[in-house]
């Protein structure tokens, strides 16, 4: 025997092979694959696994949108409703509709957030020289396109009121000429309206008023600001506070 070569075992199998048949078994360490010290046979090596011992390498976050419009699920514009629902979903509380249309749209002003430039907020750019101007919410669920049985209507679903707050944005009044009058009404059918609240704004930027309608249970609440037929009228956000469900 010209070239003898010694016997060594395996570390994890124990049998006996010639020392250079043996290699080191190599497991990750952070970012890297080290040798743990065993020396094994072809056998008993082992691909080296993951097993939470390698660095996981996070890909970065996407590019965020310009002018992002995320929904604001948490902060619902309301308190529940009867049955234990949040109504600021459109599916179960109706929707919103109303004049101010411009900028972000009537949506905006039910989103939860009160610190908004008038860009970012729901607008109408020449207003009205009436309470034409308004940001409104219908109680009852909208259905849309879900079927159902010609003999089955919708419910109507009614509040009152406890309070209201109603938000100007950050950069500019409600009326862009300056303080103006403003009302809560309430309907049954959204054209004749009731006035249940009215004031008087301050004229200025990021302005909040608010306050405790009276009346009975409507269908339908608004937000109206008096316009001059010629300046813009904003709202950031209304928020409305009822106090009971009513089904017909």
């Amino acid at each position: 025997m010209r070239r003898p070569e010694a016997l060594a075992e395996c570390d994890r199998c124990g049998f006996l092979y010639n020392h250079n048949k043996l290699s080191w078994q190599s497991d990750w360490d952070g970012m890297n694959l080290h040798e743990n010290g065993l020396l094994v046979c072809d056998t008993c090596m082992d691909t080296p696994q993951e097993n939470g011992q390698r660095t996981v390498i996070l890909p970065p976050d996407p590019d965020p949108i310009k002018n992002a419009r995320p929904r604001n699920y948490l902060n619902a514009n309301n308190p529940m409703s009867g049955i234990g629902l949040t109504l600021t979903d459109d599916i179960y509380s109706g929707g919103f509709f109303g004049t101010m249309t411009g900028g972000a749209g009537v949506a905006s002003a039910f989103d939860g957030n009160t610190n908004k430039t008038w860009l970012h907020s729901a607008y109408i750019s020449v207003s009205d020289s009436s309470f034409g101007n308004y940001i409104a919410k219908n109680w009852s669920p909208y259905i849309g396109s879900i079927r159902t049985p010609s003999s089955l209507t919708a419910p109507v679903i009614t509040h009152s009121l406890s309070s209201f707050t109603a938000t100007a944005p950050n950069d500019r009044s409600f009326l862009s000429s300056g303080p103006t009058t403003w009302a809560v009404r309430g309907s049954n059918n959204g054209v004749s309206w009731t006035t249940l609240l009215s004031g008087v704004t301050t004229g200025s930027a990021g302005e909040s008023v608010g306050g405790e309608p009276p009346g009975s249970n409507y269908r339908f609440h608004n937000f109206s600001l008096l316009g001059d037929g010629v300046s813009t009228l904003t709202v950031a956000q209304v928020s409305f506070s009822v106090n009971q469900v009513s089904s017909s």
